[in-house]
């Protein structure tokens, strides 16, 4: 290969040689021939330097989603394919969605059963885990170091708190770096009743007690029942503070102190004993409905404006439920994020979702060639967004308009922390947050960052403790249990069946995590 190659270069300077005398020639007879011929020579060397590389043969890449398949998906899809061939990346996609009631299942028994593909949605809440025990995926450190559009686009804190023993084992898919909760509020009932901006829980207190003492037909807080495990974050005085305690581990119910290096559980934490207080009040003075345990029609309800307030999260998706709201042009809503104005949670980076490359991929490289690709914002946006002036429409850099019911699930494939656009439609408060919770240099870096709980030496446990989630933390955590009987309660049942065993192993694991900082 090396005498073929010097061969090939030696006559190439030979043809330049011949090719330069009989310009000097043209020269020195004919002035127009000699411009002519100089003309020619450098035209020929433009092509040679422009010319367009050999077209790559073109792979089929097969990957497997969740959910149903979007609206005007296939289009978009062909859009993508197009503009993939047109860069000569060398691949195209074949895409295929999954019913979510069994989708863990079906990716595993593909898996299992070797057929080839080349890229899916993975998770610690899936089969993640058992995926890496299995060596059924690939480690992706050096592929993702070689490509530099992908590792740009996503934040370096994801990339180093989302690895799984000290390895990239998926692309970690996210928009948000911790999280900020607040709720919700109709401005325009506040300023009914004179009342200021809520800018503490006691200015928030006083527009519940307002609303339910004032308004027949409007009740003052809605919530649905199974995310009312938030509100001892929300309605506590250390809310969005990163203080004496880092209160989500990834492990329902518990809770780690800074100060004591103790992992506890939640419901004897003295960082949010005032929330569990303070929401036994709530549901004892009608301020939460009665209903609440059965609620899951949060969102209509408070649409409807049945009610004052509800639950938001600053990230991206909670907020713009309730766009359809102000369509008729009026600026009826507000967040209220707690201790806004000096809010610096504590977060540990980790994100849920990953894209993950089977080991049986014949063609990794080339599906992270196509990572790479989606995290050019005219590429990442073409998927997530569609087809530009059919299914969205640019609104600078950073937000778009909405043109048609394309809405592709980007949390699969194509969520960058760097490239994300925010619709039109959303609030100006909303926005404010969800900016806040994309920025990493917003948040504290929890001490136990990089911990993942791995329940198999507990396993027995850790099932027995589980159920208490529903029957016991839920119902302390909605009002219904008072706040002294439910931390009695739910110490008692916990401890009765392993619980000091499960604290013992998290506790651990947590040790090993924080020992090398």
């Amino acid at each position: 290969m090396k005498s073929n190659k010097f061969m090939g270069m030696a006559l190439s300077l030979v043809l330049a040689l011949s090719l330069l005398l009989a310009g000097c020639g043209g020269n020195s007879g004919n002035g127009k021939t000699g411009d002519a011929g100089q003309s020619n020579g450098d035209n020929g060397g433009n092509a040679a330097e422009t010319a367009a590389p050999k077209p790559k043969e073109t792979v089929t890449l097969k990957a497997y989603f969740p959910g149903d398949k979007p609206v005007g998906f296939d289009e978009v899809l062909q859009a993508v394919n197009e503009k993939l061939k047109n860069d000569n990346i060398g691949a195209q996609l074949n895409i295929n969605f999954l019913p979510w009631s069994d989708y863990g299942n079906s990716v595993a028994v593909k898996m299992s059963a070797g057929e080839e593909f080349d890229m899916y949605l993975d998770a610690p809440w899936l089969s993640m885990n058992q995926m890496i025990a299995s060596n059924s995926i690939l480690e992706l450190d050096a592929m993702v170091a070689e490509r530099q559009e992908l590792k740009a686009s996503i934040p370096e804190e994801m990339w180093e708190y989302n690895k799984f023993n000290g390895k990239i084992m998926g692309i970690p898919l996210g928009t948000t770096q911790g999280p900020v909760y607040g709720l919700l509020i109709r401005k325009d009932l506040r300023e009914k009743y004179g009342l200021p901006e809520i800018k503490t829980l006691e200015d928030l207190e006083k527009f519940l007690y307002t609303v339910k003492e004032q308004e027949k037909d409007i009740r003052p807080f809605v919530i649905n029942g199974i995310k009312a495990d938030k509100l001892p974050f929300i309605l506590s005085e250390s809310a969005n503070m990163a203080l004496d305690e880092v209160l989500e581990i990834g492990v329902n119910m518990f809770a780690y102190s800074v100060k004591d290096k103790k992992v506890v559980g939640q419901w004897e934490s003295p960082m949010i004993a005032d929330a569990f207080e303070r929401v036994t009040k709530y549901y004892k003075d009608g301020i939460l409905s009665k209903n609440i345990a059965q609620e899951q029609n949060a969102e209509t309800l408070f649409k409807q404006g049945k009610y004052a307030a509800t639950y938001y999260a600053a990230d991206g998706v909670e907020g713009l439920k309730y766009s359809e709201m102000l369509k008729d042009g009026s600026d009826k809503l507000e967040v209220f994020i707690p201790n806004g104005d000096q809010a610096k949670p504590y977060t540990a980076f980790q994100q849920w979702n990953f894209l993950c490359i089977p080991a049986s991929s014949k063609h990794a490289e080339l599906a992270m060639d196509v990572s790479n690709w989606l995290s050019i914002k005219e590429n990442h946006d073409l998927m997530e967004y569609g087809i530009p002036g059919k299914d969205w429409e640019a609104i600078g850099d950073s937000s778009y308009k909405v043109l048609s019911n394309y809405s592709f699930p980007g949390y699969t494939l194509t969520w960058r922390p760097t490239l994300n656009r925010t619709p039109d439609t959303m609030t100006e408060d909303d926005k404010k947050w969800f900016d806040f919770s994309t920025d990493p240099a917003n948040f504290t870096l929890s001490p136990t960052a990089g911990f993942t709980f791995d329940a198999e030496k507990v396993k027995t446990e850790y099932a027995k403790i589980t159920p208490f989630h529903d029957s016991l933390f839920l119902p302390l955590a909605q009002g219904l249990l008072p706040a002294d009987k439910g931390k009695e309660q739910l110490d008692s049942k916990i401890m009765s069946v392993g619980g000091q065993k499960v604290i013992d192993e998290i506790q651990a694991q947590i040790d090993a995590i924080t020992a090398g900082k």
